[in-house]
């Protein structure tokens, strides 16, 4: 079953940005290399397997500002087989190597990372390289009733459509959480600040309870 790791990491205040980018390039190139190796069915040519953004911090900066403020978590999305196949990584030597050279760059505490896997909600089955590569992006982690989830199906659906209508259609993308805690469902949802407003407030009607962020492509 293909799904979508999404992984948020919380940073460590006063890092450096420079220090840190060129962790998470070495951690790409460490995975790709073992893809081609171990799973090379699932990677794509000339696209890093996995992607990583960095949370723009609320208040916005200044503009000139922006870039040298510090990111308040890393998040990280990538495309896999299915949950089993981002064990084989979880469990491989190379992905401990990558562990300890983001280590010092992440707050300590048992709630400082948070990984699941995402199944999709709409017509594409995961989200293939960066989200949007140019601009900030939004991201809705959202809970529902398990009653709510046809319905909020249904009007995600309806809401793709239109996006898709409008030449847009990878500006927008959907799951649901794999892996729940409690009888909860969660929706967690992409979107571009294109995308129509109206309708996003009609999905966030249904939410139970929703944790808004900001993300920008950095590698």
């Amino acid at each position: 079953m293909p799904v979508t790791e999404f992984a948020v990491l919380k940073l460590r205040g006063g890092h450096d940005r420079l220090e840190l980018l060129e962790a998470l390039m070495q951690c790409q190139e460490l995975q790709d290399e073992w893809m081609h190796q171990n799973q090379p069915c699932s990677v794509e040519s000339n696209v890093n397997f996995s992607s990583m953004y960095f949370e723009r911090p609320e208040p916005e900066p200044e503009p000139d500002e922006a870039d040298e403020a510090d990111a308040p978590a890393l998040l990280i999305t990538a495309p896999w087989d299915s949950p089993e196949a981002h064990g084989d990584w979880i469990q491989s030597r190379e992905n401990q190597t990558c562990n300890g050279k983001l280590s010092e760059y992440i707050e300590p505490g048992c709630d400082s990372v948070l990984l699941f896997h995402v199944e999709p909600a709409g017509r594409r089955a995961q989200i293939r390289g960066a989200f949007l590569s140019k601009g900030t992006f939004h991201i809705c982690n959202m809970t529902v009733a398990p009653g709510r989830r046809k319905p909020l199906q249904e009007a995600y659906q309806s809401l793709e459509d239109a996006v898709a209508d409008r030449g847009m259609r990878h500006e927008l993308w959907a799951g649901w959480r794999i892996e729940k805690s409690g009888d909860k469902e969660e929706f967690v949802i992409f979107w571009s600040d294109s995308v129509l407003g109206d309708r996003l407030r009609h999905l966030m009607s249904f939410a139970d309870t929703k944790v808004h962020r900001r993300f920008k492509h950095v590698v």
